[in-house]
């Protein structure tokens, strides 16, 4: 696939420890300069794609540029596109993250809002298989490959007794804690790389517990073995809000892992970019949002890039900050990157993102430090793309396309997308909900692509 609704498109991979293919990269550079191309939009998948996801993704969100660009592009620019790839599998056993917006309910109804009739009713996501061990294992390289297997087999048989889920506990907080340090693991907000459910004297019934009732909120019916009521019933139902803390922990490692891939791996390689003179605009979902992001990092000052869009983050809402409000004498883990941007750093946001809104606040607690309710821990262990950038009070109202924006260079704007970004399935939400001309207008006007604005 080198062209995307007739722009070029290339796409570049990177391993889990940031290195790049260089045949792909060298290729990728190449194909672009030989069509013309002056101004390359790079964009990162999140969480939960693997590669025909992420292509999906590229097809349809660079396939609403062409048509908002038509007659109004600045003279004497060719719009080339990149496409990230970096391992982020998603559970076999699971749906593909929902980017058909339109097709699933609107989360207005209830839910994420929290007005209106109650939220559509989802069953859980069904027991993890084989497959679901190999995500695991590639997850947490260094951990022994039997724990992956011993604990997907419980969360595939849930056995009754209340030794079977302490253990199925057990095994994912040992990952946790077996896994090295991501070097670029802590946002500044002090969750670091080791969650709170990784803590020793976590009891399993608690926090599978947490999971569960935030998994029932979110509108994910549960129930037990359809046993007698009792504790084999409870243990049942409990068994949900286990296999989603697995889930979480999974997706934790690659958190980290995003941020190592932007650093090491795409910061690198957009410094190559602006060395042969691309201009170069950054846009990530979710995990992907992180990965942008920290490529900041990997650039040699003085470059710079010329915007970065955040879609739906999954990383601190303080990654950016001067001071954090709950300790002033701390930074955000990538304070003063946007002097590595000519123009803003956008943070694009929606209250009905129930990845960010209640698991990610979850499993953002440190080790040693206990959850209370989801609401409270949002002001402190809160993702960006749920609320944008904190505490920074720069915020921009979403426009229909075709209405200019006017962004501040160097600014960390936020731009509330709840408008659009709105549909989705339980426990994610609208967090995939990104397919929308809207969004697609945001990055082309922070690139500054469009002639008349």
């Amino acid at each position: 696939m080198d062209r995307i609704a007739g722009l070029p498109f290339r796409e570049v991979p990177f391993d889990a420890h940031g290195d790049v293919d260089r045949t792909a990269a060298h290729a990728a550079v190449a194909g672009l300069l030989a069509e013309g191309v002056t101004d390359v939009v790079v964009l990162a998948h999140g969480w939960n794609n693997d590669t025909a996801t992420a292509r999906r993704l590229y097809e349809r969100f660079f396939g609403l540029f062409p048509p908002l660009l038509a007659g109004r592009t600045r003279p004497g620019r060719t719009l080339g596109l990149l496409g990230v790839r970096w391992p982020s599998t998603r559970w076999e056993d699971e749906p593909e993250p929902d980017f058909d917006a339109g097709l699933l309910p609107d989360l207005d109804r209830g839910g994420a809002a929290g007005i209106g009739s109650p939220p559509p009713a989802f069953a859980p996501p069904p027991r993890p298989s084989a497959a679901t061990a190999a995500v695991i294992r590639g997850a947490f390289p260094d951990a022994e490959p039997a724990a992956a297997d011993e604990l997907v087999e419980l969360l595939r048989i849930r056995p009754l007794g209340e030794a079977g889920l302490q253990r199925a506990h057990d095994l994912v907080s040992g990952l946790l804690r077996g896994a090295p340090e991501a070097p670029s693991a802590d946002d500044g907000d002090g969750a670091g790389a080791v969650p709170a459910v990784a803590g020793p004297d976590r009891k399993a019934r608690e926090v599978a517990r947490s999971y569960l009732q935030e998994l029932e909120q979110l509108g994910v019916t549960t129930s037990g073995h359809g046993g007698p009521a009792g504790l084999a019933e409870d243990i049942g139902r409990l068994w949900h809000g286990t296999q989603e803390l697995a889930r979480q922990a999974t997706y934790w490692q690659m958190r980290n892992r995003a941020g190592v891939v932007g650093e090491r791996g795409l910061g690198p390689f957009v410094a190559e970019l602006l060395e042969v003179g691309l201009q170069v605009d950054l846009v990530g979902h979710s995990f992907g949002a992180r990965l942008v992001s920290y490529a900041l990092r990997g650039l040699r000052p003085p470059q710079q890039v010329r915007s970065v869009v955040l879609l739906q983050g999954a990383f601190s809402q303080f990654a950016f900050a001067d001071a954090l409000p709950h300790d002033p004498g701390r930074s955000g883990a990538l304070r003063g990157a946007q002097a590595r941007v000519a123009g803003p750093v956008i943070a694009c946001h929606s209250r009905f993102d129930g990845a960010l809104g209640t698991f990610y606040p979850l499993a953002s607690l440190p080790a040693g430090q206990d959850a209370t309710m989801v609401e409270s821990l949002r002001e402190r262990w809160g993702a960006i793309g749920f609320d944008g950038h904190k505490p920074h009070p720069n915020r921009t109202a979403m426009l229909a396309p075709a209405a200019p924006y006017t962004f501040a260079a160097g600014a960390l704007t936020s731009i509330d997308a709840a408008r659009v970004v709105r549909h989705g399935r339980p426990p994610s939400g609208a967090h995939s909900d990104i397919v929308h001309p809207e969004l697609a207008w945001i990055v082309l006007c922070a690139a500054g692509l469009v002639a008349d604005q």
